[in-house]
């Protein structure tokens, strides 16, 4: 394939697309990266340059099905597990944990390594609860809502855990895991927009927007973490992402002692 040269134009163009589609900002340090996913998405569409963009700008489908390209869907089981545990714990406190039904929201929920990292928690105190994992990106949802992984994502999960929510995998699935139904039929996996989507509800225990507003701008970042504000009930939970701060942000959640990652409404 040609060498991909981008007009200054056609950069600003696909930038502005990226960004109202997404809320993601990319910037002219991000120019190589860029080309080299447009070939990687023209060699997958069999487009020539000039089809592709014309194809992305009438095609909100592959606009995103891009952006899952550009960004990485890194992650694996008890990531960062430390804001998690903690709401977990506070939750096993609740005054009516015995009989109240938690709903958390993983409002950026990849490719569900992080659902069911909490699902398993949840479930291993013996809590009632229910949890909305959404994404941008028909393909990791597709993914998480398949529940089979490679070995390698769960080596920081507990092995009592470990042992009674997950099946092994054998012959063609040798070297994989698969989540037991009954963690996740707690969780229902849906598509889901940051920047132009509605809440779906408005009575979340918790919400956990992790490592995704490191690809936001100041203005961005703060218009989501607003809006997520205004679906968590009072004394609900918000977590954000070890390398991500609200520090800069107008806000008005309020910081928990020694968890810099985890806020509290």
């Amino acid at each position: 394939m040609d060498t991909i040269v981008l007009s200054k134009n056609e950069f600003n163009d696909l930038k502005n697309l990226v960004y109202a589609t997404s809320g993601i900002n990319l910037h002219e340090g991000k120019l190589e990266l860029l080309k080299s996913k447009i070939a990687k998405r023209m060699r997958v569409t069999r487009k020539s340059l000039r089809e592709y963009l014309d194809y992305l700008r009438k095609n909100e489908r592959e606009v995103i099905e891009f952006i899952d390209t550009v960004t990485t869907n890194h992650s694996f089981f008890f990531r960062e597990n430390k804001s998690i545990e903690h709401i977990v714990n506070q939750f096993a406190q609740h005054p009516q944990a015995d009989r109240k039904h938690f709903k958390i929201w993983c409002a950026a929920s990849s490719t569900g390594d992080e659902p069911y990292s909490v699902a398993v928690q949840l479930k291993n105190i013996g809590l009632s609860f229910s949890l909305l994992a959404t994404d941008i990106s028909h393909t990791v949802l597709a993914t998480a809502a398949r529940g089979i992984y490679k070995t390698d994502k769960i080596k920081n999960v507990p092995v009592p855990i470990l042992h009674k929510y997950f099946q092994k995998g054998s012959g063609k699935y040798n070297g994989h895991i698969r989540v037991k139904k009954e963690v996740s039929q707690h969780i229902e996996f849906k598509k889901f927009n940051l920047i132009t989507d509605s809440q779906p509800q408005k009575d979340f225990d918790a919400i956990l927007c992790r490592n995704v507003m490191i690809y936001f701008d100041m203005p961005t970042s703060e218009n989501v973490v607003n809006k997520l504000y205004q679906s968590v009930v009072p004394g609900g939970f918000f977590a954000i992402g070890n390398a991500e701060s609200l520090m800069n942000l107008n806000h008005r959640f309020k910081t928990i002692r020694r968890i810099p990652s985890l806020y509290i409404k």
